[in-house]
C-alpha cells in the first residue's frame, strides 16, 4: 500500500531544508496485535554543490511477517474476518534519488523511484517548482508525477497487471508573524487499473441455506483529492512550539476521510526536545464495502475493513537529542487503535475487527 499510494513528489524525509549536507538513518519497527510485523532499516543523505544544487536520496528495505485477514465469513451468524493460517513472509526494496536547481527565489527538482516486492513492483517520476514572494514571507509550490506499476499475486502466477496514478501538487506556505506560519496544499490524482485485491475473499451462509464466494472486486479507477493545512505558532517564553494538523480526504469510491493531529514541542535549551502528540482519524465506508454478499451478487464488492466505516486515535511521544558536533538522535514511540466506535458518530462499520498496533522509530542524523 505504501508504494501504491505514494508518488514522489516530495520524496525525502521531511524536514526543514539544510544548509549543510546531511546523512542519516532510520530503523521503524511496527507490530499489529496478533497479525502483521514490519521493521524497515532506511538510510538517506542530501547535499549540496556549488550553493545552486541540491542531490538527495534515500534507500529501504521493508521486511513484513506475520498473518492477514483473507476472508469475511458469516458461517457463526455474524460477519467477522477470518485470518489466514499461512504465514507471509517479504521484503520490499525501494529507492529515490530527487535534485534541485536553485534559481534565485526560485527552484526547480526532478525525482524518481523504484519499489520491487514480491507481488507489487512500481515505479515513479516527479516534478516540483517553488517561488517565494514577499521578502520570501510567502512560498508557493506546484507539482506534478505519475506513476506505472505492476499488481501480482503469489497465489496466481498468471497474474501481472498495469496501474497507473498521475497525481498534482499545488500549495502556499504563509509567515503569519515572526513566530507563527501556516501551510496548505491539495493534492489530487487519477488512477486507472487493476485496484482488487487478490488475496481477499467474502463468503457468506443465507438463511434459506444456500452460500455464495466472492472475490474482492474493486473499480478499475480511483480519483482522490487530500487538502492538508498545517499550523505552526512558536511561544519563546515556553520555548515551545504548538503544531496542529488537519487533513480531509475524498475520493470517487465514496471514501470521506478527516485527520488532525495536535502536538507540543518543547524545548530544553539546545540539546534537549520533546514532542507529544495525538492523532484522531475517521473515515465513511467505500461505496461498493459489505461484509456479506448482498442478492443479487453485485458486480463489484469488497469485505476489506480498510475500506469500511471505522475511526482511530494514535498518541505518540518523540524525544530528541543535538550534539554540538552536528549529530542529532531521535526516538518515537505511539500506538495505533482503529475502531468502529471511534468512527465519528459512533456508527462504523459492524464487521470492522479492532485493529491495535505499536511502532518505535529510532533515528540518527549528522550535518557536515
Amino acid at each position: 500500500m505504501k508504494a501504491a499510494l505514494a508518488l514522489p513528489i516530495l520524496v525525502a524525509p521531511a524536514r526543514a531544508a539544510a544548509e549543510d549536507n546531511e546523512v542519516g538513518f532510520t530503523l521503524l519497527g511496527y507490530k499489529e496485535r496478533g497479525l502483521m510485523k514490519v521493521s524497515e532499516p532506511l538510510v538517506w543523505a542530501r547535499g549540496r554543490i556549488a550553493e545552486v544544487w541540491e542531490v538527495e536520496g534515500s534507500a529501504a528495505v521493508d521486511i513484513v511477517t506475520g498473518a492477514s485477514p483473507r476472508l469475511v465469513s458469516n458461517a457463526g451468524g455474524v460477519p467477522v474476518q477470518t485470518v489466514s493460517g499461512a504465514s507471509i513472509n517479504d521484503r520490499r526494496k525501494t529507492g529515490d534519488v530527487k535534485v534541485t536547481r536553485r534559481l534565485g527565489d526560485f527552484s526547480l527538482a526532478a525525482s524518481g523511484t523504484l519499489s520491487k516486492e514480491e507481488d507489487y513492483d512500481s515505479k515513479a517520476f516527479g516534478f516540483e517548482g517553488t517561488a517565494d514572494f514577499n521578502e520570501r514571507n510567502t512560498t508557493l509550490i506546484a507539482g506534478y508525477g505519475k506513476s506505472n506499476d505492476r499488481v501480482k499475486s503469489t497465489d496466481d502466477p498468471t497474474l501481472d497487471a498495469p496501474r497507473y496514478t498521475t497525481e498534482y501538487l499545488a500549495g502556499v506556505t504563509q509567515l503569519l508573524t515572526p513566530a507563527s506560519l501556516v501551510q496548505s496544499t491539495v493534492r489530487w490524482s487519477k488512477g486507472d487499473g487493476y485496484y482488487d485485491d487478490p488475496y481477499k475473499f467474502t463468503i457468506t451462509f443465507y438463511p434459506q441455506g444456500q452460500a455464495a464466494l466472492a472475490a474482492d472486486t474493486r473499480p478499475d479507477h480511483r480519483d482522490t483529492l487530500s487538502w492538508l493545512t498545517r499550523y505552526r505558532r512558536h511561544f519563546p517564553d515556553a520555548h515551545g512550539t504548538l503544531q496542529a494538523d488537519y487533513r480531509f480526504y475524498r475520493d470517487d469510491w465514496g471514501i470521506r476521510a478527516h485527520t488532525l493531529e495536535v502536538a507540543w514541542q518543547q524545548d530544553w535549551g539546545e540539546a534537549w526536545s520533546v514532542r507529544p502528540s495525538l492523532r484522531y482519524y475517521t473515515q465513511s465506508a467505500a461505496d461498493f464495502y459489505s461484509p456479506v454478499i448482498p442478492q443479487p451478487q453485485p458486480g463489484i464488492l469488497s469485505s476489506d475493513q480498510r475500506l469500511g466505516a471505522f475511526g482511530g486515535l494514535s498518541p505518540a511521544l518523540r524525544v530528541t537529542r543535538r550534539f554540538d558536533n552536528g549529530l542529532v538522535i531521535e526516538g518515537t514511540l505511539g500506538y495505533v487503535q482503529n475502531a468502529r466506535n471511534l468512527h465519528w458518530g459512533g456508527n462504523g462499520s459492524e464487521a470492522f475487527d479492532t485493529l491495535r498496533a505499536a511502532y518505535g522509530i529510532v533515528g540518527i542524523h549528522k550535518a557536515f
